[in-house]
């Protein structure tokens, strides 16, 4: 059903694309504030090619989402490949450093035309990649988490002499991939993506701390020294154009709400039907207005819920939040009965509100590159781990510390 559900929205972007309007009553298309030389009259998206695309791209994202669902069927492989995309993301992190601070603002892309000065590694826009490293912070955090419970629980004694053990080192590991992640975030200088990824990996920290049992005085504190870390540690160093640009958010959100206003206006004209998937751009250009007349292009709304429903109406453009919500409930249900890679399900949870926060205010989660990683962890957190080992009932261990016995518990099918 899960699935069946998600296909309706590249179903419906091929009926948007199809020579079909005429058989849509005219109540659902509401197209009187429209030019009929300006739109192909026999479909109901204003680009119709886009669409088609579109609707590919879709199902290539479940096509993706199947196979990463059957690859976390074999439990040990969650847990290996969380930590390799987590090291992935931080390598891009530091290609973008490396770029920003040592080859002179180096771009894959050519001379920048914007965010000079700003960390953009391998992606275009700042806002998008800070999303991109937001995700390998939030794994990192439950990494770091689950390790150091684990060592804690094998190891109460914390003296001197058992201090440098193999698993501290790798705890402390780490947390420097978190340190230099949120580094990398910051010399982006996006304010929401700051923001959002500070709300991903504070909900990452207490689905941990609450499934740990631990004290609400012991989570107090540790918050407490977490943001005491950022705002004296981190942010008076490198995070001066963040704050500079955080300072003067109101006088520069006046085009930006602008944008929402012109696209709810278009959502009111097609509730239903929406404008095509992917026709965002040239259905805005329709409605476009004062203030916002200048030559500056506008492409998209910098809130991908209201993309999502100028684009394939309220029904079918709701979809995507539906699936969204019903992962979080899996998720969560995962986690009361102690099922999965705790470390993955925690990390999911984080990254899921920090893509939803972030889609607030921005198209992060609008970007190809951003969606399969959104849709690898999702996916590993939602996937019902497949143990076979005949008739016995052997313990299979999992990377991290967990341990799983078929039909009992965590790892259960």
């Amino acid at each position: 059903m899960f699935f069946g559900l998600a296909l309706l929205v590249p179903v419906y972007a091929i009926v948007q694309f199809m020579p079909w309007a005429a058989y849509f009553p005219a109540a659902f298309q509401a197209l009187p504030a429209l030019p009929p030389d300006v739109i192909r009259p026999d479909s109901l998206s204003v680009m119709p090619g886009a669409s088609l695309l579109g609707a590919i791209r879709a199902v290539g994202f479940l096509v993706f989402l199947i196979l990463v669902i059957e690859v976390g069927t074999m439990p040990e492989r969650i847990h290996r490949l969380g930590l390799w995309l987590m090291l992935g993301i931080l390598l891009h992190g530091l290609f973008g450093l490396v770029s920003l601070r040592l080859l002179d603002d180096y771009s894959f892309w050519g001379t920048k035309d914007v965010y000079q000065g700003m960390l953009t590694g391998t992606f275009v826009n700042r806002n998008s990649i800070a999303t991109f490293l937001g995700f390998g912070l939030v794994l990192g955090v439950a990494y770091a988490m689950t390790r150091a419970h684990q060592a804690t629980l094998a190891e109460p004694d914390r003296g001197y002499k058992t201090f440098l053990t193999a698993k501290r080192l790798e705890i402390l590991g780490l947390w420097l991939v978190i340190v230099l992640l949120a580094v990398c975030i910051l010399l982006t200088q996006s304010r929401m993506g700051l923001v959002a990824t500070g709300l991903g990996a504070f909900v990452t920290f207490i689905v941990l701390r609450v499934t740990f049992k631990t004290s609400a005085k012991r989570i107090l504190l540790e918050a407490g020294a977490a943001i005491l870390f950022l705002l004296l540690g981190l942010i008076p160093y490198v995070g001066a154009g963040v704050v500079e640009r955080a300072i003067f958010t109101l006088a520069q959100s006046s085009d930006r709400l602008s944008v929402y206003l012109q696209s709810w206006g278009m959502i009111q004209d097609r509730p239903l039907t929406g404008f095509g998937y992917d026709a965002f751009a040239p259905a805005f250009e329709l409605y476009r207005a004062d203030p916002l007349v200048a030559d500056r292009y506008v492409d998209l709304a910098h809130n991908t819920y209201l993309t999502l429903w100028a684009e394939q109406g309220f029904i079918i453009g709701s979809i995507p939040m539906i699936l969204i919500g019903w992962a979080v409930i899996m998720i969560i249900g995962r986690l009361r009965s102690n099922e999965g890679d705790v470390a993955m399900n925690a990390a999911a949870l984080g990254v899921i509100a920090l893509g939803a926060s972030h889609s607030l205010f921005d198209f992060s989660l609008e970007m190809p590159a951003n969606v399969y990683c959104f849709l690898l962890i999702i996916g590993l957190a939602i996937a019902r781990p497949r143990i076979s080992n005949g008739a016995t009932d052997k313990a299979v261990e999992i990377p991290g510390g967990d341990t799983a016995l078929p039909g009992r518990g965590r790892g259960a099918a």
